[in-house]
């Protein structure tokens, strides 16, 4: 045993010395290499990855989904004709749509499992508020209403009644700026009748900057003030810089809840009943208004021209439709490609669509 092991040591040595002498003698130009080349496609395109315009999903794919969805709404909201003037000088960050959206929808009242009429008609108001379509005559004349001749404000008579006419229409038993310098002092006695003496105080400390803040010039709506962008339910940012405190930013945003229901309540709402007074004294009635106007008793020429007439500008109003909505959907396609971009890549978006550039794709 011990003659065999001496062998078995001596012939590994004599291996070991002659691998050493045969790598110190190897000359570097004998060695091999191999060139190789990478491919992009190989490397990207597989069956083992989930790919997005060649950027790769990393799993969770179902909150991804999500996300992308949530994205689509968004972008939606982004490129909406009725909101364009929100979002063309709002590079800055001016709104805070989270909180936005929420009192739109009004979550502010009534949870997501809660409905009713109450719940519907405010959401319905705030809608067509926020898209400036609430039913003014203007809009009503455009929809040829049945009853609606013209578009003039039926209460002054002197002026195209639209939406921005309603709020200062000089028929008006107070003004906008009544209503925002009264409405703390009435929300301030509503907090004392439920005995929130805690908020009291903090509306005190804060209401004057707040009304500094909401009789300031607006960066987004050019020539008009924030209490602009509070009478269409926007939420202004700077709302939220008031206080870093949770519980006083409560307080401010319901003191703003309490301004915008204010306004619609001593403004749009004594409207609404002033209008169908001065209908009924006309002679119109509700069910009428729900009618388009009936066809005109017009000789078989003039039907004749006017027909024509209509159908030109139809065919006209469909080609300009068209062009402008082609250039929609190009500037849609790049605004929700450059958030799909950033979901893909693991960036948060929640704070920042509504930023993202507008730019056509050509």
């Amino acid at each position: 045993m011990l003659d065999a092991n001496e062998v078995t040591t001596n012939c590994l040595k004599e291996i070991r010395k002659t691998s050493r002498e045969f790598l110190d003698f190897k000359i570097f130009d004998d060695t091999r290499i191999d060139d190789f080349e990478l491919i992009d496609e190989a490397l990207i395109i597989n069956e083992f990855n989930v790919i997005w315009n060649n950027r790769i999903i990393s799993g969770g794919y179902r909150a991804w989904r999500k996300k992308i969805t949530n994205a689509i709404w968004k972008n939606e909201i982004l490129n909406s004709e009725k909101l364009d003037d929100l979002f063309v000088y709002n590079y800055k960050k001016e709104f805070d749509w989270v909180t936005t959206l929420e009192f739109i929808s009004n979550r502010t009242n009534f949870s997501n499992r809660q409905c009713g009429d109450k719940d519907t008609n405010e959401r319905s108001y705030r809608i067509k508020n926020i898209l400036k379509e609430l039913p003014s005559y203007k809009t009503l004349f455009n929809r040829n209403t049945n009853k609606i001749e013209s578009s003039r404000c039926i209460r002054c008579k002197k002026y195209e009644e639209d939406w921005e006419h309603v709020w200062i229409c000089e028929s008006n038993d107070y003004s906008i700026d009544e209503i925002i310098q009264e409405s703390p002092y009435k929300y301030e006695v509503l907090l004392e009748a439920n005995n929130k003496y805690d908020d009291i105080k903090i509306l005190r400390n804060h209401l004057c900057n707040f009304l500094t803040l909401i009789e300031s010039p607006s960066l987004i709506l050019i020539g008009k003030s924030r209490k602009w962008e509070l009478l269409r339910g926007i939420f202004n940012n700077n709302f939220n810089y008031l206080s870093k405190i949770k519980e006083e930013q409560r307080v401010i945003k319901d003191l703003w809840n309490f301004i915008y229901d204010e306004i619609k309540n001593r403004l749009w709402i004594l409207r609404c009943k002033e209008v169908k007074r001065l209908e009924e004294k006309d002679g119109i009635r509700k069910w009428e208004l729900r009618l388009n106007k009936p066809a005109s008793d017009s000789s078989s020429i003039e039907r004749n021209i006017d027909i024509q007439n209509i159908k030109n500008e139809k065919t006209k109003d469909k080609t300009d439709k068209k062009e402008k909505n082609i250039l929609k959907n190009r500037i849609g396609i790049v605004t929700l490609g450059k958030m799909i971009g950033k979901i893909t890549d693991g960036l948060d978006i929640n704070r920042s669509w509504d930023t993202t550039t507008k730019l056509p794709f050509y």
